[in-house]
């Protein structure tokens, strides 16, 4: 019945695996976020970790799964794209029962720590795999609402995993949470393993994988060029939760719900309409697209320099929303303009460690910038703006330098 769907699918606007991407992706991070936000706060309220101490983890998490990607990236043009998805979902499986059962044991926190990061790092990798089989398989004009598809089927699973695991926590302790979230994953292997083809078209060209064949992607000047841009948006991207908590309970006097209910804003925002806005942008030159997500991001971020009431805030956060909105699609689409045939995963995987990076970085700025002018918000996010403001004048250069190039 699955297949008989899927081949009624394939006919559609999409091929027919880039739907099923989509809801791999979905179910993935459906199940990895039911854990991830409460791993913290396991850490803290069951073993009595520090919170200085969690914020390390959490920094060491992000650069160590940041990295991983790039090296994921050469094997699945090394290996090709439906191995190494089975092949991570099924340690991902793996860590999962490991990790219920070193809470139900309780094991040494620095045990746990380990298994945790070998499961995120599991998790990361699945996706720049994705983006390759989108830019594998999509057509040339379609690329940007194919990763408009994808990215909003992570978005809803990011969503809902949380959701279904707060409820859950109200009805079981955390080692069968972990237990639940091993079923999830299983979902989506099945559908890779029985369901899913492989992507990569055989060649007799292979890359090295190793830094060999990181220097290839080094000599491509618009794509490192590209990158150092986009590193400098996510770093204002970055602030949503760090940040922003902060500054929104202790300095704007919000309540913790309040708060909560900008990120659900967002959260909205970007499962409604970030397909509509993909399309609507694919058509348009994607360098004046970057600007535009690259100033709404400003535009939010100054905002809060103002935020004097709970209406404000919204505002802030809907310029946020659409920023990113905006960004995301074209910005994946970008690299799959730039990137060899030979090299896609590569590419895809140095894009996506300059995200983890900017999103790690952007909580460490953000928080000095907190320090340094407690009781001058226009200095904190006149601060960070600034990062979004310099990208939009960065990709206005880098877009008149590559339109007026060969893509290579």
């Amino acid at each position: 019945m699955i297949k008989l769907l899927l081949s009624k699918i394939s006919s559609g606007y999409f091929h027919r695996d880039i739907w099923l991407v989509t809801v791999i992706g979905m179910l993935n991070w459906m199940g990895f976020s039911m854990c991830l936000p409460f791993f913290s706060l396991y850490l803290y309220q069951e073993r009595g970790v520090p919170m200085a101490v969690i914020g390390f983890i959490v920094l060491l998490i992000g650069i160590i799964s940041a990295l991983s990607q790039v090296y994921s990236g050469m094997l699945t043009d090394r290996l090709g794209r439906k191995p190494l998805l089975t092949a991570s979902m099924v340690l991902s499986c793996i860590s999962y029962v490991v990790l219920a059962l070193l809470i139900k044991f309780i094991a040494p926190v620095w045990i746990l720590v380990v298994v945790f990061i070998a499961s995120y790092v599991l998790m990361t990798i699945i996706r720049p795999t994705m983006f390759t089989v989108v830019t594998d398989l999509a057509e040339r004009e379609k690329m940007t609402r194919a990763f408009g598809l994808l990215k909003a089927g992570i978005n809803i699973g990011w969503a809902l995993g949380p959701a279904v695991g707060g409820f859950l926590l109200t009805l079981i302790s955390y080692e069968w949470m972990f237990g639940l979230a091993t079923l999830t994953a299983l979902i989506p292997l099945f559908l890779t393993g029985m369901l899913l083809h492989e992507s990569l078209e055989k060649s007799g060209e292979k890359d090295v994988i190793g830094i060999r064949n990181i220097a290839k992607v080094a000599k491509n000047s618009n794509f490192m060029m590209y990158i150092v841009i986009t590193f400098l948006l996510l770093i204002a991207f970055g602030q949503m939760v760090s940040t922003l908590s902060v500054y929104s309970v202790d300095f704007a006097g919000f309540t913790t719900a309040q708060y909560g209910s900008l990120l659900t804003l967002n959260g909205i925002i970007v499962v409604l309409l970030q397909y509509p806005m993909a399309a609507i942008t694919s058509s348009r030159p994607k360098y004046r697209v970057l600007i535009c997500g690259s100033l709404l991001v400003f535009a939010g971020l100054i905002t809060f320099s103002w935020v004097g009431s709970y209406a404000l805030a919204i505002l802030a956060m809907t310029l946020l929303s659409f920023g990113e909105i905006i960004f995301s699609p074209v910005a994946l689409t970008v690299v799959s303009d730039i990137a060899p045939k030979s090299q896609r995963g590569l590419y895809m995987g140095t894009f996506s460690l300059s995200e983890t990076l900017g999103h790690s970085t952007g909580p460490f700025i953000g928080g000095i910038l907190m320090d340094v002018f407690p009781n001058d918000p226009i200095f904190i996010w006149g601060g960070l703006s600034a990062f979004a403001l310099a990208a939009a004048l960065g990709f206005l250069l880098w877009g008149k330098r590559f339109y007026r190039s060969e893509i290579k």
